[in-house]
C-alpha cells in the first residue's frame, strides 16, 4: 500500500541485490479490436525477516512465499492465505522443532478458518501456495523447507562442475500426476486429460459431465466445492540442507526462484534459471527477477496474444543472503 503522505516508507528487509520481488497484473482482450483491459490481480508474494524466534546456535530465519489466486474471489482468497499462513506459522509451537510438521497443521488450519470466514466465498476461488522457511547461520550453512499446494513452483539455481542447473524445490501438483489422480478419482471426481491441441490442463471435475469446477491442480487453498472429492489443502514439504556458493563462480546453490504459473506456463525451470543467471543475478536480484518477468510477459504475448495471466516471482541471492544474520 502506497504510504501516507509526509511519512517515510519502511525499508525493505532485505537489499534489493540481494532479494528481488516483482509482480503484474495479467491483461484479456478489450471491448475494441487490438485493445486489452487490465485483470485484477489475484497473485501475492510476501517476505517476513527476521520470522519467528531466535534459534539455537545464532540461526536466523526468513519466510519467502508466492501465492496465485483463481476464481471470483481468488485475489481475497490469496490475500487472506498470505496474511493468515504467515501469522499462524510463527506463532506455531513445533515451529523450530518440527518446521515440516508446523507447515502441513497451519496450511490446514487456515483453510479450515477460511471455510468459516463469511466475508469471502471460496467454493469455487482458491489459490496456490508455495512457503519457503529459510533458517541458516551467519556465513554458514541453512536448511530450507518448502511447503507446496498447487502449481507455483520454487527451483534452485545450482552450479554443479562449473554449469549452472536448476533443482527443483516443489512439484507442480496437476490433477493428472499420478497421486494427485488416485486421491481424487479414488474419492468419485473426475480427471479430464490435457487437450493437447490447444493446450489446455487437466482439470478436475465434479462428474464425467464435466459440470463444475474444472479446476487445473490438485491441491489448493480453498475451492471447497471439491474438497469432498481429493482437492486437498495439506501441501507437499520438502526439506534440503543448503551450503551457498562462496562466490558465483564456485559451486554449490546460487539462487532460488518462486513464482506462479505466469512464469511457469511457458518458460521452463532451466529456462528460467538460464534468464536470472545472463541477468547477472548476483550483482542485482531485483534487475534479474524483472528481466524474468519481461521474458515470461513475452512468451504469454507470442503465444496468447491479447491474453496473458498475473506473473509474480520473487528472487533471492543465497550467497549474499547467508552472510547476513
Amino acid at each position: 500500500m502506497s504510504p501516507e503522505m509526509g511519512v517515510k516508507p519502511a525499508a525493505p528487509p532485505f537489499p534489493f541485490e540481494i532479494v528481488g520481488t516483482y509482480s503484474c497484473h495479467g491483461v484479456e482482450p478489450g471491448i475494441r479490436q487490438g485493445e486489452t483491459s487490465a485483470k485484477i490481480n489475484q497473485d501475492r508474494g510476501c517476505i517476513c525477516y527476521p520470522f519467528g524466534p531466535s534459534a539455537e546456535g545464532d540461526a536466523t530465519q526468513a519466510l519467502f512465499c508466492v501465492f496465485d489466486g483463481h476464481g471470483a474471489c481468488g485475489d481475497k482468497v490469496s490475500h487472506y492465505s498470505m496474511i493468515n499462513i504467515q501469522e499462524k506459522l510463527e506463532k506455531h509451537p513445533e515451529l523450530m522443532s518440527n518446521p515440516k510438521n508446523a507447515l502441513k497443521e497451519v496450511f490446514l488450519a487456515v483453510d479450515a478458518q477460511l471455510q468459516k470466514d463469511p466475508t469471502i466465498d471460496a467454493e469455487l476461488s482458491g489459490t496456490t501456495a508455495v512457503v519457503c522457511l529459510m533458517r541458516w547461520t551467519k556465513g554458514g550453512k541453512g536448511t530450507a523447507w518448502v511447503a507446496n499446494a498447487g502449481d507455483s513452483r520454487a527451483v534452485l539455481g545450482v552450479r554443479e562442475g562449473g554449469r549452472l542447473k536448476a533443482v527443483p524445490m516443489s512439484e507442480d501438483q496437476k490433477p493428472d500426476t499420478p497421486l494427485e489422480y488416485k486421491r481424487i478419482t479414488k474419492r468419485g471426481g473426475f480427471v479430464s486429460p490435457p487437450e493437447y491441441e490447444w493446450g489446455g490442463p487437466a482439470r478436475v471435475w465434479l462428474d464425467s459431465n464435466m459440470t463444475l469446477p474444472g479446476l487445473a491442480m490438485g491441491r489448493s487453498i480453498g475451492d471447497h466445492l471439491v474438497g469432498a472429492i481429493g482437492v486437498i489443502a495439506e501441501p507437499e514439504v520438502v526439506e534440503m540442507d543448503i551450503t551457498p556458493a562462496a562466490d558465483p563462480t564456485k559451486d554449490g546453490p546460487q539462487f532460488l526462484v518462486i513464482a506462479s504459473d505466469g512464469v511457469w506456463e511457458f518458460i521452463d525451470s532451466p529456462e528460467a534459471v538460464d534468464i536470472l543467471q545472463a541477468a547477472n543475478v548476483s550483482r542485482s536480484a531485483t534487475e534479474a527477477v524483472t528481466k524474468l518477468i519481461e521474458a515470461a510477459a513475452h512468451k504469454w504475448r507470442q503465444e496468447e496474444g491479447d491474453y496473458r495471466d498475473d506473473i509474480t516471482a520473487l528472487c533471492v541471492n543465497l550467497t549474499e543472503l547467508f552472510k547476513r544474520g
